[in-house]
């Protein structure tokens, strides 16, 4: 019965709470700061103005052909395209649930709703169902993907994989993530049926098994074969996309010279302090094995502790973005941390540490081919940004959660974080609503998000 109810009752849950704040919000604020470029190209889509283009839009449409569906309605307003994020919150929830469902077994329904209900009030995620950004559609098309591809059913994965890519260039990078699962998953598969072992018995990262795969030339032409049949549509995408990169000299359109490509390493760092912060049934349940590998691996630690200390002294790099725009919280903890002593960044490695490891730990009973293919995602995802960007944090924060091992018995760790992230919710929306900020090229006045 209640795989029949959940689906029905979160997403009216979410949308009964939210409606309130959506609408407070835009009482206060019809736009905020990037919504002037993205309502006005929504509107120009809307009176089908498609040759109007604003130079300083850096993603492909996808947002704003979605907008189009407002049409036949007579609800083409800045109200109504900020409404296209709230419904896209609403069946994000809907999505979480279904795919958390199907992680956990099927078996644990409470559990999954939970998590799902948790991960849709995500505070930064959660801010931006309110506004008319890419971010929440975003999300949206990524777990469509996400879905479909768990059940193999991939051509319907492709249609949303593309719609994913047409909303925001970067998620490219999930594509080519899952694609490399499947393939990694049929060659460990043909490997160990050749050899007549299981599955899991088979790790391709040792060297001997990897000089094996790749020197049996039956096994390998097998493997292409079922690798091309099941990942066709995702090359039909992955292909033209590398194209389009190599002849537009960007993976961005629009402002190219704000969001120059460049290798930005400790965007890892600050990416495994926001999974800290925020996945905190994970930090919780993991704690303490974390703390007992690392009191183990001392070589390791210390080897981690050197290497962290170089990229953060010869890799830190500061977006002019990043120190003038005040409308930002990472405006405020550069500049009252980051900016204002020396030494900080040095302390905080050890607990970028600690977090990776404890995102490491999070992950150790998944399959070898998801946690090489997640983390090299990440990888390409965060470490050519400049910019330190909480939103870029989303999504793979996102797929982590959903793939965190739960404690069966016991959920309070789960409850605790959905309580932190609805009062952290509330304090957000009260200084967005309360806190004022005159700048001298707008006469609206401006106000504090994420």
């Amino acid at each position: 019965m209640q795989k029949y109810i959940w689906p029905v009752f979160l997403p009216i849950l979410f949308l009964a709470c939210s409606l309130p704040i959506f609408l407070r919000v835009y009482a206060a604020a019809p736009i905020v700061i990037d919504e002037e470029f993205h309502l006005r190209q929504g509107l120009h889509f809307c009176h089908k103005r498609f040759d109007v283009w604003d130079p300083k839009i850096t993603t492909f449409p996808g947002l704003y052909l979605v907008s189009l569906i407002l049409i036949p309605f007579g609800t083409c307003t800045e109200f109504g395209l900020r409404c296209i994020s709230l419904a896209a919150g609403t069946l994000n929830v809907l999505l979480l649930y279904k795919i958390r469902r199907r992680l956990l077994g099927g078996a644990h329904g409470q559990l999954a709703a939970l998590d799902a209900l948790t991960l849709g009030v995500l505070p930064p995620l959660y801010f931006f169902s309110h506004l008319y950004y890419t971010d929440t559609i975003s999300l949206t098309t990524v777990l469509l993907f996400y879905y479909y591809w768990h059940k193999e059913s991939h051509l319907q994965a492709a249609v949303y994989a593309a719609a994913s890519v047409l909303m925001r260039q970067t998620n490219v990078v999930w594509i080519g993530m899952c694609f490399g699962i499947t393939a990694l998953d049929i060659l460990t598969g043909n490997y160990a049926r050749s050899k007549g072992l299981k599955k899991q018995q088979v790790n391709f990262l040792y060297p001997k098994t990897l000089f094996a795969m790749l020197t049996s030339y039956r096994l390998l032409a097998r493997s292409i074969w079922q690798i091309l049949r099941k990942g066709c549509y995702y090359l039909i995408i992955i292909l033209p996309f590398v194209f389009f990169v190599f002849l537009n000299g960007s993976i961005v359109i629009g402002d190219k010279r704000a969001h120059e490509a460049t290798i930005h390493l400790p965007q890892l760092f600050y990416f495994s302090v926001f999974a800290l912060v925020f996945g905190i049934s994970n930090t919780l349940h993991e704690f303490r094995a974390t703390l007992r590998w690392l009191s183990r691996e001392k070589l390791i630690l210390l080897f981690l502790f050197g290497l962290c200390v170089l990229v953060v002294k010869w890799n830190t790099l500061v977006h002019p973005y990043l120190l003038a725009d005040n409308r930002h919280y990472t405006f405020y903890i550069w500049n009252r941390f980051y900016g204002r002593f020396a030494w900080f960044k040095y302390a905080m490695v050890p607990i970028y540490i600690f977090a990776l490891a404890l995102l490491h730990s999070g992950l150790q009973h998944m399959r070898t081919s998801f946690k090489l293919m997640f983390w090299l995602a990440v990888c390409l995802m965060l470490c050519f940004q400049r910019l330190l960007e909480l939103r870029y944090f989303l999504i793979p924060f996102v797929l982590y959660r959903l793939h965190t091992q739960p404690l069966i018995k016991s959920r309070w760790a789960e409850w605790l974080e959905l309580v932190c992230y609805v009062l952290l919710n509330a304090l957000t929306f009260y200084i967005f609503l309360t806190k004022e900020i005159m700048w001298q090229n707008f006469k609206e006045p401006q106000r504090i998000i994420w």
